[in-house]
């Protein structure tokens, strides 16, 4: 771009409580694209303490280079007495060394050095069970189709491509890995002993209603029970789930931003409506990119934070209230098959299409236990044409920008006798006009978040000084890139657009 004056965009997903139904906003400023903040992990530090407790040491490092340490006593033992004389070490390798601990996790927040330890992850010797789907008919691939083990909490998807790479301790052999997509027959494969690849094939399969029945779907009354059902269907104690978070920004069919991270969300009961989640960063990477994005500098906000409490079921702002009222009508649309289950299909749009910001879309519901399989939907094209108001919460006159779509798929999987969150994905596209230049761009954006495993946990774990903000922008929280880090996850298998982005090319942040 030469010496050009580039503006930024900050796509904010403020306000994405489900209560509100909103799920973004957007500033446009004049502004320079925003800086990472030196990594003090990463910095080459001096230190001479005879002996001093290790949460004074700590307190000494805030003093001196104006970062916070943010840490569970039960990790960190403060009162403990440390011998630190160095002379010019790196120092958050020191820290780990210092600690004892080399699987701490210790990273950077803005002005906050978080020592934590890291979600239970794959252990060496695990299984690696990489494959793709096809549809039978066509063999075509598939993508977010659901891959798990059948009685256990890990999980992943396939992506754009039908490949999936799943990890499962070796105590796993000889389980049942399930392969599950709506409206195909779910197959189950034995977990062998060893890494194996297979090709998978789902066949698609209709469900079909008996006459006497189909009269009798009252969608209404549906919609009811399932709220009444809430607490029987869904989790009464907290849990930790551990997920993996990926964002994309195109620029006229070009990727311009790619972020990834693996995060923990602290999950309230179902049963605390007011409770919020909590969502803890653990590791990212970025993509590297040779060009710049053109016109502007266009950025995602509070990604993992909001997209955490995008929980249609806890948040039921597309469900009948308690009195039994609400602003969506409901029609049935019929049936399905899901998980290797019979769902019901109900549509659903404003009763009053009145420029509020609403949206229209499909949910999916269990037949046997009356709970709320998945759903998608969209903002309603009122909504869109009004979305102004919504999205664009700071305006450059010499933009002009217009929402085309923001569309939403949100499902959960079984557990036991109960349903928990399995994924979460949203896409948004806009246009936006330089006047000034009489140049037109498309940016696509999508950000998806995948649970990978869970387990019960209590809010006590997640300080809200350590969690992901609102405000917070993904990309700019990433620190250095472990290679080795990401081998020990389960992740949403990149397809080959985004492996090239980060083959060789994954980095931190700038210093």
């Amino acid at each position: 771009m030469g010496h050009n004056k580039v503006h930024t965009i900050i796509i904010s997903r403020n306000g994405l409580s489900m209560r509100a139904i909103v799920f973004l906003g957007m500033f446009l400023c004049c502004l320079p694209a925003l800086t990472a903040q030196s990594n003090l992990l990463d910095k080459t530090v001096s230190f001479s303490w005879d002996s001093i407790p290790i949460s004074q040491f700590l307190d000494s490092l805030s003093s001196k280079y104006q970062f916070s340490f943010s840490y569970d006593a039960s990790i960190v033992p403060g009162d403990s007495m440390i011998y630190a004389e160095e002379d010019s070490v790196v120092l958050g390798g020191w820290l780990k060394q210092m600690l004892g601990d080399e699987e701490l996790n210790i990273h950077q927040l803005e002005s906050q050095v978080i020592i934590s330890e890291e979600p239970a992850k794959i252990a060496p010797g695990a299984i690696h069970v990489q494959g793709v789907v096809i549809d039978s008919l066509d063999e075509t691939p598939m993508g977010m189709v659901n891959v798990g083990v059948i009685g256990k909490t890990i999980g992943t998807a396939t992506n754009r491509s039908g490949q999936f790479s799943l990890y499962v301790p070796h105590s796993y052999a000889g389980e049942k890995l399930v392969v599950s997509n709506l409206g195909y027959l779910r197959e189950q494969i034995e977990i062998p002993s060893r890494d194996t690849m297979v090709q998978v094939e789902l066949r698609e399969t209709s469900v079909r209603l008996p006459e006497v029945l189909v009269r009798h779907v009252e969608p209404m009354n549906l919609m009811q029970e399932v709220v009444r059902r809430k607490r029987a269907n869904y989790a009464s104690d907290p849990l930790i789930l551990t997920a993996f978070f990926r964002e994309s920004i195109q620029q006229d069919e070009q990727y311009v931003d790619v972020s990834e991270a693996v995060i923990e969300i602290y999950k309230p009961p179902y049963t605390s409506e007011f409770a919020l989640e909590r969502v803890r960063f653990v590791k990212g990477r970025k993509g590297e990119f040779t060009g710049d994005m053109e016109i502007i500098d266009f950025k995602l906000q509070g990604g993992p934070f909001l997209f955490s409490r995008v929980d249609i079921v806890r948040q039921g702002g597309f469900l009948p209230n308690q009195e039994g009222n609400s602003k969506y009508q409901y029609s049935f649309e019929g049936m399905d098959y899901d998980h290797g289950r019979n769902v019901f299909v109900i549509g659903f749009e404003p009763r009053n299409d009145d420029g509020e910001l609403l949206y229209e879309g499909e949910i999916r519901i269990d037949e046997e236990t009356l709970a709320i399989v998945g759903a998608n939907f969209e903002m309603t094209r009122r909504t869109i044409r009004k979305s102004r108001e919504y999205l664009i919460r700071r305006d450059s006159r010499r933009f002009r920008t217009k929402p085309i779509f923001a569309k939403y798929r949100i499902d959960y999987r079984p557990w036991g006798d109960k349903w928990v969150l399995n994924s979460v994905r949203g896409e948004v596209s806009m246009k936006i006009a330089d006047r000034k230049k009489n140049v037109r761009t498309e940016f696509n954006t999508v950000s998806e978040m995948l649970i990978t495993d869970l387990r019960e946990g209590n809010r006590k774990e997640f300080r809200w000084s350590e969690s992901f903000k609102a405000n917070y922008i993904l990309s700019e929280e990433i620190e250095s890139y472990d290679p080795e880090f990401w081998s020990r996850y389960n992740i949403i298998s990149p397809d080959e657009s985004i492996r090239e982005i980060f083959n060789g090319k994954a980095s931190g942040n700038a210093e």
